[in-house]
């Protein structure tokens, strides 16, 4: 991590600020708290390191750097420093990490490039997942069908697995068990939505008529090649369609899942599907729990599948019940800058290090869990190092850690703390992954952070199970802050608004009945925290989250898609007061509006604006064509490219539309004509790769004319199309029409020239 000391902080901060900012217009303001700031990791030694921000896909872990033009020069710092930086990076690709890294001037200077690449490093955005790896597997059993007489005896035994809490079951059997059979009727006793998924497109023929054989009742379409019946109630699909096309998919559109014949499947697919879709439950059918690698079904279903919820895991034992205690603050954070997943370091460090705050973390110890083995979780090393410091001038054994510190030192620090020689740790960030105590029974959360991911990292150091270990207990030091500034808390990372000073947050149904019980009887429920006087009733607290507001909300942006409208026309409505936004928040230097899905058609008739439907298309397409404003030549090159193409469905392959469009440019070159404004990136198509002029085309020029629904990209065929209720009804005369337009737009643009 970049401590205060260090002149770059606060150049980085501003880099981290435009990089989410970015990251936010790639790929929206709600998917911001994936990314983990500051995240930690292991080198091939064992030191621990620091990447700018983290996130996952299905299959991989990638880091994001951002970086100064000299920070990693080795002219500029010593040999040693860049030395240790590639190392630091080698470790990370060698862990299987994938790494992308920009300079602050790409962020200021070049966005646009900036997002075009976070877009094609990532590919679909339904893919990015938080990193949770702290959080419990779910669980799994094998069952071997063959060891049954009857079908209903296998049905019995997934009935049972699911109430022991189990979520992932592998279903062994030789052929003709009846398979396909148990797991259709498996799938009716919960009732929704099903997808099963095979290898090869008989298997995926047969689960369909099976589907329609033994749920009749229910729908059923077929996911495989061209056949997209995505809205079916049952699903059968081949497993690389549905890998390839998971953008389709809603991760909770579906209750249960099969996979059939799982140990053919390679573990990239499986990890592709699992860790996208969230079903109740997950059956595989096979004829074997172990792959031809030797490698475990199971363990492979087990590893990929989403993770247990902290508040699942707790119910079902898998981690120890969470107690919480609020201790309020006289710290204001109402005017500390943020950027909607990180403070700014700054203004965090200037407001919360100080002696007052200090002190009432160590007097909040002292006088609710004294001599129990804790962690404080420190805004910085210097922070630790005071606050341990306060500890042991009260008494208190304890220590602080960092990532600054030699690998030796710090271990030498962990390995007196494990042996109960210290009781506490001041720790920043090093402490937040990758390395495991279950014996902690205290977390203080004395760093306010606005990142979900970081928050239970944290959680997570406290909430294993160790012998005699009742329960966690979590101190949240709540400063004061506006509501979209506050920093997270217990409550607000689980959306409970109900607190009692001391009193179970999460645990099994048994335990909060019991504990409501002790206190009917006037007794303590426990004596692992020590409450002055416990009270039955509980608080109602504030655990608003801008999250949870917008999820079902529709951002600007996406509405004029929707109202297919030029980008701007509504965001200078609502600049001008004639267009009210239903929320509106504020990260950092950005605005975000948002509103409320039923409104789009009233907003349609206040603005007169013409819906995009099978009657109008034609007529505003043609029309757009004609009044074509342009900037650069780049509209009509791109439309005469498709039109040279494009086949008799109105498709045409996007690299072969990629090269003419280059050849427009190309040619005026050599023909000593003017090639483009020397502004546009096209003026300069020598200097350009083909990875380059795509990105150009499918930017603006294509763009325009995909938010009014004129054109598609099919990205997993690499095609670009005519949309097919456009397509069929243009005449021949109607494409010769519309060369014409184009080229009489293209000579009247180059005489501006």
């Amino acid at each position: 991590m970049t401590e205060l000391a260090d002149p770059r902080a606060a150049i980085s901060t501003a880099a981290e600020d435009r990089f989410v900012e970015l990251f936010a217009e790639a790929f929206g303001v709600e998917r911001v708290q994936l990314l983990s700031p500051e995240h930690p990791v292991q080198d091939i030694y064992g030191a621990t390191r620091f990447v700018d921000f983290a996130i996952r896909t299905p299959a991989q872990r990638v880091a994001f750097e951002i970086d100064g033009l000299v920070w990693h020069h080795p002219e500029v710092i010593s040999i040693a420093k860049f030395e240790d930086d590639l190392l630091r990076q080698n470790s990370l690709i060698h862990d299987a990490w994938r790494v992308y890294r920009w300079t602050d001037r790409q962020l200021a200077e070049d966005g646009e490039r900036v997002k075009e690449q976070l877009i094609l490093f990532l590919g679909a955005v339904p893919g990015l997942l938080a990193m949770n790896d702290f959080l419990p597997k779910q669980r799994g059993e094998v069952v071997p069908l063959e060891l049954r007489r009857h079908q209903h005896e296998a049905l019995e035994a997934l009935q049972r697995l699911r109430a022991e809490g189990k979520t992932i079951a592998l279903l062994t059997h030789a052929t003709g068990t009846g398979k396909t059979i148990v797991a259709i009727e498996d799938a009716k006793r919960l009732g929704g939505r099903t997808l099963f998924l095979g290898h090869r497109k008989n298997l995926v023929r047969q689960a369909a008529r099976r589907l329609r054989e033994f749920w009749s009742e229910k729908p059923v379409g077929v996911f495989m090649g061209r056949q997209r019946e995505v809205a079916a109630f049952n699903v059968a699909g081949s497993i690389q369609s549905v890998a390839e096309n998971l953008h389709l998919f809603a991760p909770d559109a579906f209750r249960y899942l099969v996979i059939d014949e799982a140990h053919h499947a390679t573990a990239d697919t499986y990890r592709a599907i699992l860790a996208h879709f969230q079903p109740d439950f997950i059956l595989g059918l096979t004829a074997t729990p172990e792959r031809a690698d030797g490698e475990s079904v199971l363990q492979i279903f087990r590893d990929s599948a989403h993770r247990l919820s902290l508040e699942e895991a707790v119910r079902l034992g898998e981690l120890v019940p969470i107690r919480c205690l609020r201790v309020e603050t006289n710290v204001d954070l109402s005017r500390v800058r943020f950027n909607g997943v990180q403070y700014n370091r700054w203004d965090i460090d200037e407001r919360v290090v100080v002696s007052s705050r200090d002190q009432l973390i160590v007097d909040t110890y002292r006088g609710h869990v004294p001599g129990r083995k804790a962690v404080a979780f420190c805004v910085n090393v210097r922070h630790g190092e005071e606050l341990a410091r306060r500890f042991r001038d009260e008494g208190f054994p304890a220590e602080s850690v960092s990532g600054s510190m030699s690998e030796a030192k710090r271990q030498e620090i962990l390995d007196r703390f494990e042996r109960g020689q210290i009781s506490i740790l001041c720790a920043c960030d090093v402490l937040n992954e990758g390395w495991d105590c279950p014996s902690i029974e205290v977390l203080m959360m004395a760093r306010p952070t606005l990142s979900k991911v970081l928050y239970l990292q944290q959680l997570g150091r406290g909430t294993r199970k160790a012998p005699g270990k009742e329960c966690s207990i979590v101190i949240d030091f709540v400063d004061n802050a506006t509501r979209y500034n506050a920093p997270l808390t217990l409550h607000r990372v689980v959306a409970k608004n109900r607190y009692r000073p001391g009193g179970l947050v999460l645990a099994t149904d048994a335990l909060l009945a019991a504990e409501e019980q002790a206190l009917e009887r006037g007794e303590s429920p426990t004596q692992s925290i020590e409450i002055g006087l416990w009270v039955r009733q509980f608080h109602e607290i504030d655990i608003f989250n801008w999250q949870d507001v917008v999820a079902d909300m529709i951002t600007l942006s996406e509405l004029e898609v929707e109202l297919a409208v030029a980008e701007g026309f509504l965001r200078r409505k609502v600049e001008t007061g004639e267009l009210q936004p239903d929320h509106t928040l504020e990260l950092g230097q950005k605005v975000y509006h948002y509103f409320d899905r039923e409104r789009i058609e009233a907003i349609r008739a206040r603005f007169n604006l013409t819906p995009v439907d099978d009657t109008t298309i034609k007529r505003l397409f043609l029309d757009y064509c004609r009044e074509m404003d342009m900037a650069a030549s780049y509209k009509p090159v791109l439309l005469l490219a498709i039109l040279d193409s494009v086949d008799n469905r109105g498709k045409a392959p996007v690299d072969e539309v990629v090269a003419i469009f280059r050849k427009f440019y190309e040619d005026r070159a050599s023909a000593g004509l003017p090639v483009e404004k020397s502004n546009v990136r096209m003026a300069k198509v020598g200097e350009l790769d083909d990875a380059d002029v795509r990105r150009v085309m499918l930017g603006m020029p294509f763009e325009k004319f995909e938010r009014r629904r004129y054109l598609k990209y099919d990205r997993d065929v690499a095609n670009l199309r005519i949309a097919p209720n456009l397509w069929k009804q243009l005449k021949k005369k109607d494409l010769a029409d519309l060369r014409r337009v184009c080229e009489e737009s293209i000579a009247k643009y180059y005489e501006r020239v």
